[in-house]
């Protein structure tokens, strides 16, 4: 059985939310509970009877926290691309530092294009674009249009962001094997300011509430039915009017 779309004239004000008919989810075990006084808002220390986790409607201060999380990473991400993130020395000679862009193109020029394009997409673009997404979700966040695309990007990077930790394994797993008297790698500062970009871009993602926009755009569809209902009631009045007149 094929599933049918709502086209994109249909009303989406119609439908109500789970939040409007009292319905809450616990995002720690799933469960759903029905809140008929809606305690869950009225009371901060609102917790799931089932796993005592605390649960509310909305994350709270969700959009302050992702701002601070995310300038954060911002910060740390010149760092992150600017400093050595490991050092390698050979046969005693003095320690090369290497940043993750020269190790990009260190691997290219020896041909391992696999694995060098796997580092530029995991430790370069991938940051770059989670925090562009996250900035353009922050700035958007009343849509006069339903969000889907807005959707579709936030569970992208909330999928995509695990693999951006790729770089600071290979460094730390090369530092365990490669450490003798022949050569040597050792992390450098670079490695800890890349970690601290992936970590908390990480933690902006999870403190994002994607239900938000829904929930603004919900509003703006309702605000504008109303007043085209107002304006169409009105039309009727007059028209009423210059027939009996």
């Amino acid at each position: 059985m094929k599933r049918k779309k709502h086209k994109e004239g249909k009303n989406i004000a119609a439908f109500s939310s789970a939040k409007e008919l009292g319905y809450i989810n616990c995002l720690a075990c799933g469960t759903v509970y029905f809140d008929e006084k809606k305690l869950a808002v009225e009371e901060e220390n609102y917790h799931c009877p089932h796993c005592n986790n605390s649960i509310s409607y909305r994350k709270k201060g969700g959009i302050q926290y992702v701002w601070i999380y995310l300038l954060t990473s911002i910060i740390l991400l010149f760092p992150a691309n600017m400093l050595p993130i490991s050092y390698t020395s050979y046969l005693g000679s003095v320690p090369k530092g290497d940043t993750i862009m020269s190790s990009v193109f260190l691997l290219w020029h020896h041909g391992s294009y696999l694995i060098a394009g796997v580092i530029f997409i995991a430790s370069i673009f991938t940051p770059i674009f989670k925090i562009f997404v996250l900035i353009y979700l922050l700035t958007h966040r009343y849509p006069t249009k339903p969000p889907h695309i807005q959707t579709h990007l936030y569970h992208f990077i909330h999928f995509i962001g695990r693999w951006s930790m790729i770089d600071v394994f290979v460094v730390a797993l090369l530092g365990a094997l490669i450490h003798g008297r022949l050569a040597a790698i050792n992390p450098g500062v670079g490695i800890f300011s890349f970690a601290g970009v992936v970590i908390f871009t990480m933690i902006a993602t999870e403190y994002f509430d994607i239900r938000i926009l829904w929930d603004n755009y919900r509003k703006y569809a309702m605000k504008n039915n109303t007043v085209a209902n107002e304006k169409l009631h009105s039309d009727d009045k007059n028209m009423l009017g210059n027939n009996n007149g």
